[in-house]
């Protein structure tokens, strides 16, 4: 098991929430979008999909529809559920994150994973879920990856494929779909892909090869590119959130070289063994649906409270936190997890995995 990935999955999902939590601690920042680095933990999870796709595959033990079945078995289920209990909760007046208009299109398009815009964002009803439409995406040109005979020729034709869709975004071409299939974003599934073809290919690390030294510099740049980018934005006055080819550019090539870091740290024989954060990366995909709705909670609750704007802040962290980990858990362990091997027992003969077994296949 690659422990210090999973590890990352939890730091990943972690650095989202601190993100969204910037949105509701307005008031007592500096500025209201300090903590939008925290967003590039999507791009830490769009690169740690394609590794992951890329390597478990490896051995050519997936056709096409295992392939498909098996992603859908690990992402569907949970997130139906998730979008489901949001549209139930709007339906009775409740308004959940900002649900302010329900449509039945909007209740479609979202299970289908199929963009669409809602209120002046392209969205789905659980908003977090603008990347599961990106993942979806991805698994579906993944399959068809699945064709080509070797992996060598698999990440040469995925990396030339994903660059050919966001150069042909460049051209005018009407439609949403396009605009959103095409945008730069993708290009980290290829980094991915590539990252896992460098691990597959270099085997172990040479004697004496400098593990902390390397890790550590990888690790330092990323966290350089990412608050240097977000100072940079600053300075000239626009949104520190990365967009077009400035995201893989800066947040793509940050978090390529973390998850770098963390497999030479595995590969080097240092694996970050935090029984908590191991048991956070399993219930990572849980706790990131959940936490946008834990976050509108606890603002609602500590609203009623008559504390100042600091301690107001505070509370609505460690209450979201804190509830967003514990109901993720217990989604990931007693409905994610026995729905996804239910749906593998029925579908897919090669057996199921623990949770703890292996994350190439999470």
């Amino acid at each position: 098991m690659l422990y210090n990935l999973q590890i990352l999955r939890a730091l990943a999902a972690y650095l989202v929430f601190l993100t969204h939590f910037g949105l509701y601690a307005g008031p007592v920042l500096p500025r209201p979008d300090l903590l939008a680095f925290g967003a590039a933990g999507v791009d830490v999870f769009f690169v740690l999909s394609g590794f992951i796709m890329f390597v478990s595959t490896s051995e050519g033990d997936a056709g096409v529809g295992t392939f498909l079945t098996r992603r859908i078995a690990r992402v569907v289920p949970v997130y139906w559920l998730v979008t489901l209990g949001l549209a139930l909760m709007a339906l009775v007046g409740l308004r959940p994150i900002g649900i302010m208009d329900l449509r039945p299109e909007y209740l479609i398009q979202s299970l289908l994973f199929l963009p669409f815009s809602r209120g002046g964002y392209i969205e789905p009803l659980n908003s977090v879920g603008w990347t599961l439409n990106y993942e979806m995406f991805f698994y579906v040109v993944f399959a068809g990856l699945l064709l080509v005979p070797t992996r060598e020729w698999r990440a040469l034709t995925a990396t030339a494929l994903f660059l050919s869709l966001t150069l042909l975004g460049l051209l005018p071409v009407p439609g949403l779909y396009w605009a959103y299939y095409t945008k730069p974003i993708v290009l980290e599934f290829a980094a991915g892909i590539g990252l896992g073809y460098a691990y597959l290919r270099l085997g172990s690390l040479p004697p004496g090869f400098p593990v902390r030294r390397v890790t550590g510099a990888a690790i330092v740049s990323a966290g350089l590119l990412v608050l240097g980018g977000q100072a940079v934005a600053y300075s000239l006055g626009v949104s520190p959130e990365m967009t077009g080819f400035l995201r893989p550019l800066v947040w793509g090539s940050a978090a390529s070289l973390v998850v770098g870091a963390m497999l030479l740290l595995e590969q080097g024989g240092i694996t970050l063994r935090s029984r908590w954060l191991l048991s956070q990366g399993n219930a990572s995909y849980s706790f990131y649906l959940m936490h946008n709705l834990m976050l509108h909670t606890a603002s609602k609750v500590v609203a009623l409270l008559p504390v100042g704007e600091s301690l107001r802040a505070g509370l609505i962290f460690v209450l979201a936190f804190a509830a967003s980990a514990a109901l993720g858990s217990v989604l990931s362990r007693h409905i994610e997890a026995p729905m996804n091997a239910a749906l593998r027992r029925r579908f897919d003969r090669r057996p199921v995995p623990t949770p703890l077994q292996s994350a190439l296949t999470r």
